[in-house]
């Protein structure tokens, strides 16, 4: 194919890989410059939060280097790369993230590029070229290089990209072969603690060897499958030596039902039927047709039918993939065969077919397969055994992708300019997503707290009710909607409907303990003590080492009977004597009745199990 492009001399530099990866980096830093300038964004608190207070000196790395993810994951890898960025720079500013983000990204291009070279044989190097450069720009990968938080995404795919890559060299290459495969484990492993989607370079490591090396040896394949294995054990028993403490199992690999209704009935049927209908949704994704989202979840894709045209229309993708697959076997062309294997193994985790993943679909998930789709259609449009089609006419196609991937990236991007910009443009589309909608309604509650403007402030708590209405017409069941709901009723100053709200969250969830707590407070404020001290009693059932409860209790029971309010502190030193606060309330007590020296005795005491020693009235 080179000879047929070299009729084009106009084209002849882009042969030239340094010119490739020049090319490259000029396209990245036109589409993904700006977002140097753009803020914090959706989930990045788990970022910032996890950071709060660490990562102020080297020592500090192996601390963090221990901690979970969102209590949910273990991903030290990427945790330590912002240790080291706030090392260095001494904060975790939204400017510096985004920057290191698109350098991450053009990483990965680059690796993206050494990659498919070394898949593709030598006749298709300019495809590959082709293949990232549609990849660079195309919109799924916005989501990933615009949000801070999904640096996780970016390590795990160039992580797991260098481990295949050194796997390639390592079973081609006699010389350094060992180097080239300890390396190889060394990624993956790095991989897989970036995120756990890395997995999928493993199952491309497999096939590569079945489907496109010759003579492969038994013991070559036992040994992969020995070596994977063995990478997959450490991860795992890492993951559970850092990880799972008592508080981190009640979450961890947890989907919960308004995420995504597979997570409710995860039978094999269940399974296989959203299988399907993902596959329809990612494919359209994946070719510009789906428009991205900042959270789909339950009821915004009817993920669980079998009489729709997602169902259907997956079954014939799926179909028509493996027709290909066989056929590009049967012909050899090993180039097809890779494509159409790494799309599969690459897609596998967010395909909910082993697990049920969170919002059902996110650009994300795709994230690392999208290189190997972008590939397929360059090899579609360059060649396809159609009589009469120059290479003039597939570059012109290739450039109508290319412009149109690059236009709705360009579109797609300022919409990360901050989590209220991506609420603004995303969920008036998504009033059918119940998490949508919670998390417009908290996003604009979160702007209420920030602006010290009233009248602003006022619009944004209309927002935030609006928004919360929608989210419960989904999914009338909830909880944490209505007791969201009851916060900003109660805001705006409509105390009645703010009670409504709260006991509906009760009614439909009897075991959580903030529709009480809040409850509680209103009675408070409304001067109604018995009924405050009902509610409070009952969240304290619920959460019985809050201290904020303790002491709200414990207040209503001063004003009430003094006697009663030091019964009650008492008590619960009998069962925990580890609770700060009732050690505070103590003090307070004692405080009040100017006997300072076992006032000063409960204070000490209060510090001593976490009471900030700055809050001690006593000096």
């Amino acid at each position: 194919m080179e000879k047929e492009l070299n009729i084009l001399p106009k084209l002849k530099f882009l042969f030239s890989i340094k010119n490739q990866l020049l090319i490259l980096l000029i396209i990245i830093l036109i589409t993904y410059s700006r977002t140097i300038f753009y803020d914090f964004n959706i989930d990045d608190y788990i970022i910032t939060n996890s950071l709060d207070g660490k990562g102020d000196k080297l020592s500090d790395l192996s601390a963090i280097s221990q901690m979970a993810y969102n209590k949910t994951d273990y991903r030290p890898v990427v945790l330590l790369s912002f240790g080291i960025q706030k090392l260095v720079f001494g904060d975790i500013s939204a400017g510096v993230s985004h920057g290191i983000n698109i350098l991450f990204f053009y990483l990965v291009c680059v690796i993206a590029l050494l990659l498919l070279r070394n898949l593709f044989e030598y006749k298709n190097h300019l495809l590959a070229f082709f293949a990232v450069l549609l990849f660079s720009v195309h919109p799924i990968t916005t989501e990933v290089v615009c949000n801070i938080k999904s640096r996780d995404n970016l390590l795990s795919m160039l992580f797991g990209m260098c481990g295949t890559l050194f796997f390639i060299k390592g079973i081609r290459i006699k010389k350094k072969k060992y180097l080239f495969l300890f390396l190889s484990v060394l990624f993956s492993i790095s991989g897989l603690l970036s995120k756990y989607d890395a997995i999928g370079f493993l199952l491309l490591n497999f096939c590569i060897l079945l489907f496109t090396e010759n003579r492969v040896k038994i013991k070559s394949i036992l040994l992969l499958f020995a070596t994977i294995l063995f990478i997959l054990l450490f991860v795992n028993e890492l993951t559970k030596y850092f990880l799972f403490e008592a508080e981190d199992k009640l979450y961890a690999g947890t989907t919960t039902f308004t995420e995504n209704p597979l997570s409710a009935n995860t039978t094999l049927v269940n399974s296989l039927i959203s299988f399907l209908n993902t596959i329809y949704f990612y494919f359209l994704k994946m070719a510009g047709l789906f428009r991205a989202k900042y959270y789909y979840g339950y009821n915004y894709l009817d993920l669980l039918s079998t009489h729709s045209v997602s169902f259907v229309s997956g079954l014939i993708i799926l179909l028509l993939l493996l027709i290909l697959f066989i056929y590009s076997i049967y012909k050899k062309a090993s180039s097809i065969t890779i494509i159409i294997i790494a799309i599969f193994c690459l897609s596998l985790y967010a395909l909910n077919l082993i697990i049920p993943v969170a919002g059902i679909i996110a650009d994300r998930y795709i994230f690392i397969s999208n290189l190997f789709f972008c590939a397929g259609i360059i090899f579609l449009i360059f060649r396809l055994p159609i009589k009469n089609i120059t290479y003039i006419i597939s570059f012109i196609v290739f450039a109508a992708c290319f412009i149109f991937f690059f236009l709705q990236s360009n579109f797609r991007i300022p919409a990360w300019k901050n989590q209220k910009s991506l609420i603004d443009r995303d969920a008036p589309e998504l009033s059918n997503s119940y998490e949508a909608m919670r998390i417009a309604a908290s996003t604009y509650f979160d702007e209420y707290t920030k602006t010290s403007d009233t009248q602003i402030g006022k619009y944004y708590l209309e927002k935030a009710i609006y928004y919360a209405d929608k989210g419960i017409k989904v999914y009338p069941k909830n909880d944490l909607l209505y007791v969201l709901l009851g916060q900003y009723y109660y805001k705006i100053g409509n105390p009645e409907a703010a009670k409504s709200s709260l006991k509906i969250s009760i009614k439909n969830n009897p075991t959580q303990a903030n529709g009480y707590e809040y409850l509680g407070d209103i009675y408070y404020e409304e001067a109604k003590e018995d009924s405050a001290l009902f509610y409070y009693s009952k969240a304290f059932s619920i959460n019985p080492t809050s201290n904020l409860l303790i002491n709200n209790i414990s207040t209503i029971y001063y004003q009430k009977d003094k006697t009663e309010c030091l019964n009650f502190n008492l008590n619960l030193l009998k069962k925990d004597s580890t609770l700060f606060a009732p050690y505070e309330n103590l003090g307070y007590f004692y405080l009040a009745e100017e006997d300072t020296f076992k006032s000063r005795q409960y204070f000490d005491k209060a510090i001593i199990y976490g009471l900030p020693p700055n809050s001690m009235p006593i000096k």
